[in-house]
């Protein structure tokens, strides 16, 4: 990743664009300086001047609008943190702001993709179609939001997305359930359509002879009890906002615990998780929340992680079972992560 101002590696972003720390630096002081140089002043100072730098900050689309304003340097008030109450400069939300906003516009093209009723119940062959299909769509979001994805290998690519998409249709349909004010034992596809009841959801893929319902939920309800008490239910209860979410989706796809992704990939999720707690601790000074929700990410980041075996197991039981899946979404979910 190359600075778009002065061209030097190592850079991150910031204020909309790619750049280096020390542009953004200069972009962040020069906002927020009292004075400002009204024209090119390179013959006094080396070149590029403060002035033609700034040019070429805002030609290459680092905003203005992204800047936050010069606070007062008050000395904090005696019995309240420090951390809560320092009159510094926070850190810029602009990772977090760009996933919500790829967020918003990766929901208005699944109206799109997926042309029929969201009303209507699936069973489990269509939602691991459906999974696959959009799959595809939050892959290129994904890759806009967080630019050094795109540097990573075609097998790094395929093994981080492998690790959290099927994760993350669990962690989505609880939030679907939480914005739809509806009962939280309903499970929802990616595009949100609902889950037909659990009988029905796996016997209506069923290849061969039917199985009794009695069967069907001996087997497969033990899943979504799982789902529906580590999940839907904690999420439910911690009421997360859409900033908040949208950290939950960063720190869950940048997770470099799994063995089969490269040290390159694995050292990349560390440095980018650094940058979203940066951002999120930030977002919640700025907005007068308290920082020990901090906790509460993490909690439901562990929530996530017992998914993993959850799912594997339920695809392992439709193959016996002869419950038609998508072939690319069972390979999605079984791919050797540790």
């Amino acid at each position: 990743m190359f600075c778009k101002i002065c061209e030097v590696s190592s850079s991150e972003l910031h204020f909309g664009i790619v750049s280096c720390r020390s542009c953004a630096a200069f972009f962040r002081r020069y906002v927020n300086s009292p004075k400002q140089l009204k024209k090119c002043n390179c013959e006094a100072e080396r070149a590029p001047c403060r002035y033609c730098r700034m040019k070429m900050c805002v030609k290459n689309g680092m905003m203005i609008t992204k800047v936050q304003q010069k606070r007062d340097h008050n000395l904090p008030r005696a019995g309240r943190n420090f951390i809560e109450t320092a009159q510094i400069a926070l850190r810029n939300n602009d990772r977090t702001l760009n996933a919500l906003s790829n967020y918003r516009i990766l929901a208005k093209e699944r109206e799109v993709v997926h042309k029929s009723s969201s009303s209507e119940q699936i069973n489990y062959f269509e939602y691991t179609s459906i999974a696959i299909v959009d799959s595809r769509i939050l892959w290129k979001k994904l890759e806009k939001t967080f630019l050094e994805l795109q540097d990573l290998n075609d097998l790094d690519k395929l093994n981080l997305f492998s690790n959290f998409y099927p994760k993350w249709t669990f962690f989505e349909s609880a939030i679907f359930a939480v914005e739809k004010k509806s009962d939280v034992h309903t499970f929802f596809a990616p595009n949100g359509k609902p889950a037909k009841q659990i009988s029905k959801f796996y016997k209506d893929c069923m290849i061969g002879k039917s199985m009794k319902d009695i069967d069907v939920y001996r087997i497969f309800e033990p899943y979504w009890k799982s789902y529906y008490v580590h999940v839907a239910y904690p999420l439910f209860e911690l009421k997360f906002d859409q900033m908040e979410l949208m950290a939950l989706l960063a720190l869950m796809l940048l997770d470099p615990g799994y063995t089969n992704i490269s040290e390159k990939c694995s050292e990349m999720c560390h440095r980018m998780r650094k940058v979203i707690q940066r951002e999120l601790r930030g977002y919640y000074l700025e907005n007068n929340k308290p920082t020990d929700r901090m906790l509460k990410v993490f909690e439901a980041l562990l929530l996530m992680e017992k998914t993993d075996r959850w799912l594997q197991e339920e695809v392992q039981m439709c193959e016996m079972y002869n419950v038609q899946a998508d072939e690319e979404f069972r390979r999605m979910v079984l791919v050797r992560k540790i």
